[in-house]
């Protein structure tokens, strides 16, 4: 099997798995869910094992590490200033939402403190 067969493998099992989470939310059953995602979890890990060609390159990896990389720095400061944003907004009286304010602010610390962890640890796993 080439990368462009699981491609469309991986795109038809995206599109049954969200077909059956949405009948799974109109019927209101979490095990047709979980039983759809798992079913999904299996094809896709069969269908990989068969794949013969190389998937990951060193440009790829290094592609994928950037746009993660930016991912995290924006996602991460948009939730913060949406929460202080409506922490200030709630103050002026504009809107009720200060918990959510404080509670997507306080998310945004989170993910900064495992962030400066995990570059931590990895920098001293690889000698750095």
């Amino acid at each position: 099997m080439n990368t462009e067969q699981y491609n469309r493998v991986k795109a038809t099992v995206a599109v049954a798995v969200g077909i059956v989470a949405a009948v799974s939310a109109v019927n209101n059953s979490f095990t047709l869910l979980l039983a759809a995602v798992t079913m999904g979890m299996v094809v896709l890990y069969a269908t990989k094992q068969r794949v013969s060609e190389v998937q990951v390159d060193e440009r790829t990896s290094l592609i994928r590490q950037k746009a993660a990389t930016t991912t995290l720095g924006v996602t991460t400061v948009l939730t913060a200033a949406v929460g202080i944003l409506l922490i200030f907004a709630s103050r002026q009286g504009l809107m009720d939402l200060e918990q959510l304010g404080y509670a997507l602010a306080f998310q945004a610390n989170i993910i900064l403190g495992v962030n400066a962890y995990l570059n931590w640890h990895y920098r001293n796993q690889m000698g750095g």
